[in-house]
């Protein structure tokens, strides 16, 4: 029963669940790599680093205990801050120091140390990070002096920040990521082995048997089937299957049909028009299907002409009606297609 096109639509659906179970995974384990530094760090202290230590590194980047404590003399301010310019349309409002730079005496060796505004110490605890490019061209322009360019380490110590801040983030993340985890492949799993709990199963159900109506759907797409944005329409089906969206609607339930235009803009300028197929049933399902106006207007005309008792045409009054009075509403497109059918 599951090898025709609903047992296909069902499959791919399913792998599809299968790939974001992998996906979630992999992005979790890549958090996790991505902040074990930072909770090693955490759980063993600060480093304590001298002049050796620090001149001997190849790069901060790569060096693994990189939350240190290092103490030396003589701090003095470079008079080059960090300064934060907020604006409103273009117009400046306020401004704002976030980080002070200092220079330190480690041993014989010169440390920058990025701290908060005015926090002159002669100790500090934060991370080693590399001298920003900004600030040696600023700074080493500044002293003109090749034997103190020479004595600059070519590391900086941010002490600006609390270290291991956005290791919060990091675990809020790996603990949304880890149960949508499991939950994608407990779904796939029991999806994969048992298609009946799929959501397209149980949207399918409320019209009868499983076993009546998929083989029934099965040979009408054998026979012919139409798609348009990745909805599938067959001689009395309009079924719509994906990751995020499951919508089946019979299409001797359609009572209403219309093309919804939106209008976009940028700043109160027109940007295009796009264009969408509404159909709206009996039960209260909608299906909206963006595509090409010509798409639509073809589709509207098919379905005008094989049920021409469907109301057509949007208008506020109907929307009123259908949403307060369905059943009324479907009253009347049923009288409709009594006559109409008797008519003949």
């Amino acid at each position: 029963m599951w090898n025709g096109f609903i047992g296909q639509l069902i499959a791919t659906t399913t792998k599809n669940l299968q790939r974001w179970s992998i996906a979630l995974f992999w992005a979790a384990v890549a958090t996790t790599l991505y902040n074990s530094r930072t909770f090693f760090n955490v759980m063993r202290g600060p480093a304590q680093y001298d002049e050796t230590q620090l001149a001997s590194m190849g790069g901060p980047t790569f060096t693994l205990r990189n939350y240190a404590t290092v103490e030396g003399t003589d701090t003095v301010s470079t008079d080059i801050t960090e300064v934060v310019t907020r604006t409103t349309n273009g117009k400046e409002e306020s401004k704002t120091t976030t980080g002070e730079y200092m220079a330190m005496i480690v041993g014989s060796r010169i440390l920058v140390v990025k701290t908060r505004p005015d926090e002159k110490a002669e100790k500090y605890t934060g991370t080693i990070v590399s001298l920003p490019d900004d600030f040696k061209s600023k700074f080493f322009s500044d002293l003109n002096d090749p034997k103190l360019q020479h004595a600059t380490l070519p590391l900086m110590l941010d002490a600006s920040e609390k270290y291991g801040d956005d290791l919060v983030l990091g675990e809020i993340l790996i603990g949304i990521l880890l149960p949508g985890t499991l939950w994608t492949y407990i779904k796939s799993k029991r999806r994969s082995e048992h298609p009946e709990t799929h959501p397209l199963c149980k949207v399918l159900s409320q019209y009868g048997s499983l076993y009546t109506i998929v083989p029934e759907i099965d040979a009408e797409a054998r026979n012919a089937m139409s798609t348009l944005t990745g909805v599938t329409f067959t001689a009395n089906w309009v079924i719509l299957c994906s990751l995020t969206s499951t919508v089946a609607m019979h299409r001797g339930d359609i009572i209403w049909a219309y093309k919804k235009r939106t209008k976009h803009s940028v700043n109160f300028i027109p940007t295009g028009t796009t264009y969408s197929l509404v159909l709206r049933d009996s039960r209260g399902k909608l299906v909206e299907i963006s595509s090409a106006e010509t798409n639509i207007d073809a589709y509207l005309n098919s379905l005008a002409d094989q049920t021409p008792w469907v109301i057509f045409g949007y208008n506020k009054k109907l929307d009123k009606i259908y949403k307060k009075e369905r059943s009324a509403f479907a009253e009347i497109v049923l009288a409709r297609k009594t006559s109409m059918v008797a008519g003949k």
